[in-house]
């Protein structure tokens, strides 16, 4: 992730590692669509909404991420003797984000794009990625990737999607 400017690593949530691409947040104060309040216990927030910035490149660097991920687990041998398979899912569209809690702050992203990456990363198959419609459309016609569709695949909070794997190259 630090190899890549349009990267950023947001969080580990239990087995679940969530990167983001192409986050445009200024770091100059002029963050369009920001809302500071403070709360009762006196604590500042600041929920920023973003934009994806560059949008082609910035599915591209997470398809390549995520791909890259999935080669590295295939490196790793189980206590089984098996290969480590990860599911990756990936999903393109605005966030907004902002640093939750006071003892121990951390930066979140919250929306409808992280909820429908969640629930692209969860029904996928074991050692593969799965991306939605969205995201599809900005890396299909890339010669790095190669796709298959999955067909509708119903969403949590969703209803059907249309969505892809990634042909793993091994």
């Amino acid at each position: 992730v630090d190899r890549d400017s349009l990267l950023w690593k947001v969080e580990t949530v239990g087995d679940a590692f969530m990167v983001a691409g192409g986050l445009d947040v200024s770091t100059d104060g002029s963050e369009t669509g920001s809302v500071s309040q403070t709360s009762s216990a006196g604590t500042i927030t600041k929920v920023i909404s973003c934009k994806v910035k560059d949008e082609h490149n910035s599915a591209k660097a997470v398809v390549t991420f995520g791909r890259e991920a999935l080669r590295v687990a295939r490196a790793v041998t189980m206590p089984t003797g098996q290969p480590c398979q990860i599911r990756v899912g990936t999903h393109t569209g605005d966030v907004c984000s902002g640093v939750v809690g006071s003892k121990m702050p951390r930066y979140c992203l919250f929306g409808d794009t992280v909820n429908t990456a969640s629930r692209m990363e969860s029904p996928s198959q074991s050692g593969r990625m799965q991306v939605s419609a969205e995201t599809h459309v900005l890396v299909a016609n890339l010669d790095a990737f190669c796709w298959e569709e999955r067909g509708e695949v119903e969403v949590k909070g969703k209803g059907m999607m249309k969505t892809y794997l990634l042909i793993n190259d091994e």
